[in-house]
């Protein structure tokens, strides 16, 4: 988690791109529980990073928080209440590495262009229902496996508004940190999903979290994306990989 806070605060990817894959597949934990901790892990590490965000003045679109925050609730309420139950594990899996194959891709594609937005500082020009859509998606997708809206809108950004990688991270951000917490309180109140061994999970991760994800937040707004990009990359690869070994193992074997 001290890897997965910092990923969450720095990055378009939140804590569960670290979280899930460690989860299900070094320690063999069902998919749904982590789900659940990512989220709820998240709500804390995310939040923290979007409040050192906000008051150390680093800069992300508003206007693009204002309109897909609320459609990406709404869509992370809907997979978790009405969707997620129903797939199995394996598909579960299979859209979480996919997101992360999407986002790989986005990065390629900003490596190649080099090319970014510089007319504001903290609003963008973006087609609104494209936004709308892309934002509902990631929501669905964030209550499946925990995140999702930020991957989605950071890659729209960069591909359709050729934005500021900082600022665009900075907004997806701020964006996963909401979704996190009311998927949270979603699980807790209504879907009581939060087991003990979750909460044991959560006890152990809470401090490094609210250290470790503002101080990405920090650090990556302030450094170039080269490295951090090429660190990024190769976790992708490596959890790609798995999921489509574990993919053609359980197909071969059925």
């Amino acid at each position: 988690m001290a890897a997965g806070s910092f990923v969450a605060g720095g990055t378009a990817l939140g804590g569960g791109a670290v979280a899930f894959p460690v989860m299900t597949k070094l320690l063999a934990i069902d998919p749904a529980t982590a789900k659940v901790f990512s989220l709820a892990i998240q709500s804390f590490g995310m939040s923290a990073a979007a409040i050192t965000i906000i008051f150390t003045g680093i800069k992300f679109y508003r206007n693009v928080v204002l309109v897909a925050a609320p459609i990406a609730i709404v869509g992370s309420s809907i997979s978790l209440l009405f969707i997620a139950e129903y797939l199995p594990r394996l598909v579960v899996k299979g859209v979480f590495s996919c997101l992360l194959l999407c986002f790989a891709l986005t990065l390629l594609w900003r490596l190649y262009h080099r090319r970014q937005y510089v007319c504001s500082e903290t609003a963008i020009c973006v087609d609104y229902v494209s936004l709308a859509v892309v934002a509902f998606v990631g929501g669905l997708a964030s209550g499946l496996v925990g995140s999702g809206a930020d991957i989605a809108i950071f890659a729209l950004l960069i591909i359709a508004c050729n934005a500021n990688i900082q600022k665009a991270t900075a907004t997806s951000v701020l964006i996963m940190a909401l979704t996190s917490v009311v998927s949270s309180v979603i699980n807790y109140y209504f879907l009581d999903v939060i087991s003990q061994q979750i909460e044991a999970y959560l006890l152990a991760a809470i401090p490094v979290v609210v250290v470790g994800a503002p101080l990405g937040a920090y650090l990556c707004a302030k450094m170039k994306s080269g490295q951090l990009i090429a660190f990024l990359l190769l976790l992708i690869a490596i959890e790609v990989v798995f999921t489509l070994y574990e993919l053609t193992h359980n197909y071969s074997s059925s």
